[in-house]
Order: structure tokens, then C-alpha cells, then sequence
């Protein structure tokens, strides 16, 4: 007898979507996530207005917003030459004419809760072996605790992928990000507090080699997040006031906000990134940034993530429910649906990165959309999900 219908691996957003949307509709589901929650994350920490319905979905919206989730009503571009963009989050999603911000630490924790609440088998610390085998229907997961002690094996009819990244199914595509003159692109974050920002307004800021952005999270904090080139990181030595020196603070709007700033909490980096669509392992159903990473100056990463886990969710269910279950056709199935649902984004962001980086274009265009809303509005809707 197989173990479980569903075995999903990493507990982050688009892991535990998948987890609920499956044990809603009677899957037997074991979610695996190699750290113990709660735990921080590299993260914007910026829920755009269309995760609302989805946390709706979910059952947690409501326990986001009594966490502190901070509500943010407009989100601000700032070019590194003065141009300011302002973005209405009622132009993105008329239902939630606001978007929250809330630390992955707890929000994390909280779609972990919910899972178990509803009967999700759930294993933290439990290290997952990248060798997966097959026997017929069965798929066959092998791995160990945090002690290390015998490896344990599940069966299932289905894996799916959500370990992020450069998780545990990990593909080398070659596609590392390049904007910068063929430069490696490294993410920071770091947790502050006396931020002189605007109340309820997120803010993106360019710089010569990269981006950043400010977001309100709960406990009177601000999110810190921007992405640098490798040189940069080179420059600055490890010295983290030299790093913002070459990159935030050469943003006048940047400067302004951090000029009284002070750090609340541990900095924390990755890299170097890639962009688009992972290559896929037989067998395996990737979703989230496990399947395909998009720029993080759109603002729809949590979405993505959230709505390819539930994408999954209600694609394996549907096959549960109709047909005997077989493992290539629902993954087929999911990578049809996959591309319609997100390809016509992923392409309108990669055309906007294009015109984001470019030393000359990128200020002509902010103060074009400045004074052209309609296009403004069309933009920024064009790299959502929904």
C-alpha cells in the first residue's frame, strides 16, 4: 500500500497551499521542510492585493491581519535621477484595494498551522534525500531527521517540489541572471526600524547596479530587500553601511527614508539569482520558485507562489476525483495549465527588466508613466498572476 496520496517537499507558501488544497478535498498529504518554524526568509515581505482572495481560500487571511500585518495602499517606484512613479494598489485588484506586509517568519508560520489543523502530516527538520526512485505507481522518498539518526522512506503516488530555488531537487540552468554587463546578481534583506516612509506606501528604489525596496511589516518594523550585482558585494567587504552606501544611498528618496534607520534584526543574503523557468526532473511536479523565479521588482512573488500551490492543489485533485491516478499526466496536465496562467507574465516582466535597467531608458519611462496613468495602470497589471 502507498503512504501517502501526495508528498510535498518545503513548507513555504507554495508548499503549503498545495498541502491545504489537497487536504481539503481528502488527499492523505506529508509535507517535509528541512528548518523548524517559525524561521526567517529572504523576502520582500510584500503581499500584493490578490493574495488576499487566495489567503481567503486558504482560511487565513483573517489571522494574517491579527498577526500586525501592516496595510499598504500605494506602492512608490523612485529612479535613482529624482522620478517618482506612485502605484494605487486599487489599480491592481478592486477587490482588495490594499496590499499587506507581513515577515515570512510569521506569515509562514501561520500557513504551517493551518495545515496541521486540518489533518496535513508534517515533519519539520527532516532532511529530504535529492535521490527519489520509482516502483510502478509508487515514488519512494528517503531522508533523515534533525539527529541524523536511520533514514526513514515514504511512498506516494505523487512528489511535488516546493523547496524553492536552490532546494532539494535543485537543476543547474545556466540562466543566471546578467543585467549588468554580464555581472552576478545577490540578494540582501535585513529587518529596521525608524524609517521616515510615508504611511501605508511600500517604495522600490533604483541604483546604478540594482534595486531595492521598503515595506511596512508588523511590529512597527520595515522590510529592507534589494538585489546588487557581485562587484558591488566585492566593494563593500562585508562592511553592511559601505554596501548601502553603494547601492540604497545613492537613491536620494532611498537616502531621505534610511537616514535615521537602525537595524532589527540578522541581515541575510543569497545568490547569485536566475530568473524564469527551472528545468523540470521526470517525475516530479515543481511549484513555486522550485518551478520558475520571477523578478522581484514586480512585487508578485508571494502571489506566484501561492498560486501555483494552489494551482497544483486543484489540478491533482481533479485527477483523484475523476481518473486512476497517473503521475505523468497530472504533471503534464499542471505544466499546460502552468503556461497558461503565467507565461504571458513572465514575458511582460522580462521585457519590463529590459527597460527597468537601462541607465537611459528607465528614467524617461518612469516620468512618461507619470503622466500617462491609463498606461501606468496597464503596466502594472500586466505582471500579475490573476
Amino acid at each position: 500500500m502507498i503512504d501517502y496520496d501526495v508528498i510535498v517537499i518545503g513548507a513555504g507558501p507554495a508548499g503549503t497551499a498545495a498541502a491545504i488544497s489537497l487536504v481539503a478535498e481528502g488527499r492523505r498529504v506529508l509535507l517535509l521542510e528541512k528548518s523548524r518554524f517559525p524561521r526567517e526568509k529572504l523576502c520582500g515581505e510584500f503581499l500584493t492585493p490578490e493574495c488576499l482572495p487566495l489567503f481567503d481560500q486558504l482560511g487565513v487571511r483573517q489571522r494574517m491581519l491579527d498577526a500586525g500585518a501592516a496595510i499598504i495602499r500605494t506602492f512608490s517606484l523612485h529612479s535613482q535621477e529624482g522620478a517618482r512613479l506612485a502605484i494605487p494598489m486599487s489599480w491592481i485588484a478592486n477587490r482588495a484595494p490594499y496590499a499587506i506586509g507581513l515577515s515570512r517568519s510569521r506569515m509562514d508560520k501561520i500557513l504551517i498551522d493551518r495545515c496541521r489543523e486540518l489533518g496535513v502530516e508534517v515533519r519539520e527538520e527532516f532532511t529530504v534525500s535529492p535521490k527519489l526512485t520509482f516502483e510502478g505507481e509508487a515514488a519512494i522518498i528517503t531522508g533523515h531527521g534533525p539527529r541524523r539518526e536511520a533514514t526513514e522512506s515514504f511512498t506516494t503516488h505523487l512528489v511535488i517540489d516546493a523547496s524553492g530555488r536552490n532546494g532539494t531537487f535543485h537543476r543547474e540552468t545556466g540562466q543566471t541572471a546578467s543585467h549588468f554587463r554580464g555581472a552576478r546578481l545577490f540578494g540582501c534583506k535585513v529587518h529596521l526600524r525608524r524609517i521616515t516612509q510615508p504611511d501605508e506606501t511600500g517604495e522600490l528604489f533604483f541604483f546604478a547596479d540594482g534595486y531595492g525596496g521598503l515595506s511596512a511589516i508588523e511590529e512597527d518594523r520595515t522590510n529592507l530587500c534589494f538585489l546588487t550585482t557581485e562587484r558591488t558585494l566585492i566593494e563593500a567587504r562585508g562592511d553592511r553601511e559601505k554596501l548601502l552606501d553603494l547601492t540604497l544611498r545613492t537613491n536620494p528618496a532611498a537616502r531621505e527614508r534610511l537616514r535615521h534607520a537602525v537595524t532589527a534584526g540578522e541581515w541575510i543574503g543569497t545568490g547569485p539569482i536566475s530568473y524564469g523557468k527551472q528545468q523540470s526532473l521526470p517525475g516530479i511536479l515543481h511549484v513555486g520558485d522550485a518551478g520558475a523565479f520571477i523578478d522581484p521588482f514586480t512585487g508578485s512573488g508571494m502571489l506566484l507562489a501561492l498560486s501555483s500551490g494552489i494551482l497544483a492543489g486543484r489540478t491533482v485533485n481533479q485527477h483523484f476525483a475523476q481518473t486512476r491516478p497517473e503521475r505523468e499526466s497530472i504533471i503534464s496536465d499542471y505544466d499546460h495549465r502552468h503556461r497558461q496562467f503565467f507565461s504571458l507574465r513572465y514575458r511582460a516582466v522580462s521585457t519590463l527588466r529590459q527597460l527597468a535597467f537601462h541607465p537611459v531608458a528607465r528614467p524617461a519611462a518612469v516620468a512618461f508613466l507619470t503622466r500617462c496613468q491609463p498606461l501606468a495602470r496597464f503596466v502594472a497589471r500586466a505582471t500579475r498572476a490573476s
